[in-house]
């Protein structure tokens, strides 16, 4: 009798709902870099954003930064130019860089 009363009880576990985890955003490749979705970089001849579905397309956005030698630098930091110790490469908002004679030395 005790078992019927309990074989004739609803589970409560039966009645919780079972999600599984947030899908996760896909992220857009550039070299071995990932990009989240909204991201804008320059890559070629225009600057670019990474779509949801882990695509890239073409934007008027402004850059966030400039990507170069498998590296992303943000709008304004500055490098040396690679061979040349007298000149400096600045990243500029439209994902470019311009370069100027280095401050020298003091």
């Amino acid at each position: 009798m005790i078992l019927a009363a309990f074989a004739a009880m609803p589970s409560l576990a039966l009645a919780q709902s079972q999600t599984g985890p947030e899908p996760v955003a896909a992220r857009c490749l550039l070299g071995s870099k990932t990009f989240s979705p909204g991201a804008t970089i320059r890559a070629g001849a225009t600057v670019e954003t990474c779509n949801p579905d882990g695509t890239w397309a073409a934007t008027e956005k402004p850059a966030a930064g400039c990507f170069f030698a498998d590296s992303f630098y943000s709008v304004g930091a500055t490098s040396s130019v690679s061979g040349n110790k007298t000149m400096t490469a600045t990243c500029k908002p439209d994902g470019t860089w311009s370069t100027a004679s280095a401050p020298a030395a003091g």
